[in-house]
């Protein structure tokens, strides 16, 4: 950067620092523009911008009419011989240096000389692409007419030593509004999210809690006199994650960890269905494995917890749909009209849940998966 002029370097280090703190993409991507277009000498400038398809057809102006864009755009982009829509790497055509400097000599009687380049005074192009990491954050071309001359060496030069420091801060830019926009996103749904989810780490600290993991801790620490280390909620998913952890240690290496599941009585008569996992060691993780637990509200009839019974007991879909008028109080008779079946039928399907949750009535069936 000490190559570059005074007046020059106070641009670029503008450039950098909205970059850093602005997010407007606006304005970062003119400040760009600017940087070059008082660095060098021209009358008129485009920046053209990625599009999200691959190409780049969003454009700035500087000094050009906007009709003339449109145009291009529609129409006589394809006259353009050096494609300027295009990446740098295009596999129908030769790769596009980063600094070039074109006259329209040889074409001036052309249709695209003629109406295009000729009405709005551009005869000499000087092309910059910013490209930062491998990739084209967006290409500038600074324009003049006949009468100013071709760009030099020497304004080539300079612009090869401006485009990285653009190019960076375009790119540092873009992926500031990314992260930010991913952590808006994750911050909605944990504020909006049903359940609760906890993350643990190794030694079975709370590293994270989303917000409704917090409202369900609060209510039984509420509802109790005991301290936070004795949460009943929190001794259980801790009582499973240890349980988990044992299980990694005495398995081989790459061995699976089946997860736990439980249902906890709360206050009011309210149930909690916990159910925790070892999540698989992951690349930047330093040999580390996190233990991640949803927690889930549950009523106590009518609100059964449909994947908690097909992964706990190993029920079918029908059976399950069984389990929940079950729970909702209804006679053999009243769920053979509810399901559209007979009672036969209702009766085989009670038989089959009692053999696999281990029960012989429904009063039975009931106490064991409201205290499994």
């Amino acid at each position: 950067m000490h190559q570059l002029p005074y007046p020059t370097l106070t641009d670029v280090l503008k450039v950098i620092s909205l970059a850093t703190e602005s997010s407007d993409c606006r304005l970062v991507r003119q400040k760009a523009l600017d940087a070059l277009f008082h660095t060098i000498s021209a009358e008129g400038a485009v920046f053209f911008l990625p599009d999200g398809n691959g190409s780049y057809t969003y454009v700035m102006l500087k000094n050009l009419e906007k009709r003339y864009s449109e145009s291009y755009r529609t129409y006589f982009h394809q006259m353009d011989p050096l494609q300027l829509t295009r990446r740098i790497n295009s596999p129908c055509n030769v790769p596009m240096p980063l600094e070039k400097s074109v006259d329209y000599d040889p074409i001036q009687s052309s249709e695209y000389y003629e109406d295009f380049l000729k009405p709005q005074k551009i005869h000499y192009k000087l092309i910059i692409n910013l490209v930062a990491e491998k990739e084209l954050q967006g290409r500038i071309v600074l324009t003049r007419p006949r009468k100013l001359g071709a760009f030099s060496k020497r304004e080539m030069e300079i612009a090869k030593n401006v485009s990285p420091y653009l190019a960076h801060a375009l790119a540092h830019h873009d992926l500031r509004r990314e992260v930010t926009r991913k952590g808006n996103l994750l911050k909605y749904v944990e504020e909006h999210s049903l359940m609760g989810m906890v993350l643990l780490d190794e030694d079975l600290h709370i590293i994270h809690k989303n917000q409704k993991a917090e409202e369900i801790f609060r209510q039984f620490r509420d509802s109790s006199s005991a301290d936070w280390d004795d949460n009943p909620i929190l001794d259980q998913l801790l009582k499973d994650c240890r349980e988990m952890k044992a299980g990694l240690i005495e398995c081989p290496a790459g061995g699976m960890m089946v997860p736990k599941q439980r249902t906890v009585k709360g206050p009011n008569h309210t149930l909690f269905s916990i159910r925790s996992k070892a999540l698989e060691r992951e690349p930047g993780w330093e040999d580390t494995r996190l233990f991640v637990v949803c927690i889930e509200k549950l009523s106590p009839f009518g609100g059964v917890n449909i994947r908690y019974l097909m992964d706990m007991f190993h029920l079918s879909k029908r059976e399950t749909d069984v389990v929940s008028l079950v729970f909702s109080g209804l006679k053999n008779g009243e769920i053979a009209k509810k399901l559209f079946v007979s009672e036969i039928t209702v009766k085989k399907h009670l038989q089959n849940i009692y053999a696999k949750v281990g029960v012989k009535s429904r009063t039975s069936l009931i106490n064991r998966i409201l205290t499994r």
